[in-house]
């Protein structure tokens, strides 16, 4: 006789998405679950991985939500916890479980219950910690801003690329940018404050995969190209692009370099192909189509660290905003400004033209962070420039 297998009902469940801090101790210490409930729900291969930020878990509706504070070894011992609070010692000791102040847990985080905010496992000396976009974009500029919880020098690595770090009054700064080619993944966001213990949390990435290709023939002269000075051009540059001045020179967000022009004939990332060959490059700015002439203008505040013609981008000026970060304009028909001028948001810096290797009268804008190149528009739409300098703790001038 056949029996009928009735399935269990299904748990209730929720979602939570995952922002930087969200471990597995946390998020047990979060919705008062063990942590082994949690990871039961969360299926995964490699149980020494954190969960990926900018995805989401599935969170048992048992779970009941609370808030917290996580202490790591490094944060301070439960006294100078206590002296930081303005707290008894002895009250945090029973808070956290442990039997005297004195004797902390070697390898349990401490908990300290209440508070206005939930529990996150940040780096060890580190008190708030954002990221400028999760998921992530392939070609990006991306940034980690923080507090912590006293003065010390801070490393950020993301997938083996130490990002460019700035520190100002207890807050950092991590800035850097991946390459259109990067795909989507997981890479690991690593974080370390002095010789402190090392945190690490992934960090999803989707490539949109809607990258425009381009079909590009060479002939007669243009086939011809001197490869030998278009190197050395190059490397000249990213002697310049890798200098890191350490202050930002701006005061509000970012503006397009061009006002009046015809149509975006080349996007960033643009794959290319050369007489047929395969799509190994793709375009590293991008190409504003307008009338000779038109006015070129600063996108925002900065210093002038190159103004002359050259061979591959012709009449060319770059601007040094700090914290690593550069624009270019290039194929221009004039300069109209010079190196070391201090140049502020709109003012005048060339022309339209179509020097240098150019088929056309157009403005070819670049955007370096990190010394990668990034997408200039994505960073105007995302106001990036407003979110490294609320990091860095100064106001921004929101604009029009």
């Amino acid at each position: 006789m056949a029996f009928l297998q009735r399935p269990y009902p299904a748990l209730s469940q929720s979602a939570h998405t995952i922002t930087p801090g969200d471990t597995w101790p946390a998020l047990a210490y979060r919705y008062n679950l063990p942590e082994e409930t949690l990871r039961a729900a969360n299926p995964q291969m490699n149980r020494q991985r954190q969960p990926v930020i900018g995805t989401t878990i599935v969170i048992l509706d048992t779970a009941v939500s609370q808030n917290g504070r996580i202490l790591r070894t490094n944060d301070g011992d439960l006294l100078a916890t206590a002296v930081a609070l303005n707290a008894s010692p002895w009250t945090l000791a029973l808070q956290s479980n442990m039997p005297s102040p004195y004797h902390p847990p070697l390898y349990r985080p401490l908990y300290l219950p209440g508070g206005t905010e939930p529990p996150k496992d940040f780096p060890p000396g580190v008190t708030r910690l954002e990221l400028s976009q999760a998921p992530a974009q392939p070609g990006q500029a991306l940034g980690v801003r923080g507090e912590m919880w006293k003065e010390g020098v801070v490393t950020a690595v993301l997938d083996g690329n130490e990002m460019d770090t700035f520190q100002n009054n207890g807050r950092f700064l991590a800035l850097t940018g991946t390459g259109a080619f990067y795909g989507s993944g997981q890479p690991e966001l690593t974080i370390q404050v002095d010789d402190g213990p090392l945190w690490s949390q992934p960090w999803q990435f989707i490539d949109p995969d809607a990258w425009v290709y381009q079909q590009i023939t060479l002939s007669g002269e243009a086939a011809q190209i001197d490869q030998a000075s278009i190197a050395q051009e190059r490397e000249r540059l990213f002697a310049i692009w890798q200098q890191n001045s350490p202050i930002p020179q701006w005061q509000a967000n970012f503006q397009l370099p061009i006002a009046d022009y015809l149509e975006i004939t080349s996007p960033f990332g643009a794959r290319r192909s050369y007489n047929g060959g395969p799509y190994r490059s793709y375009h590293e700015g991008v190409d504003f189509s307008a009338y000779g002439g038109t006015p070129v203008t600063a996108p925002a505040a900065g210093t002038v660290v190159l103004a002359e013609k050259l061979y591959v981008r012709g009449y060319a000026v770059i601007i040094d905003h700090g914290l690593g970060i550069y624009s270019g304009f290039y194929h221009m028909s004039e300069i109209t400004t010079a190196v070391g001028e201090q140049v502020q948001p709109g003012q005048i810096v060339g022309a339209v033209g179509t020097t240098g290797l150019s088929t056309g009268n157009h403005l070819h804008w670049d955007l370096l962070v990190d010394g990668i190149w990034v997408d200039g528009p994505a960073w105007l739409a995302q106001g990036m420039g407003c979110w490294v300098l609320e990091g860095w703790g100064e106001r921004c001038e929101i604009g029009d």
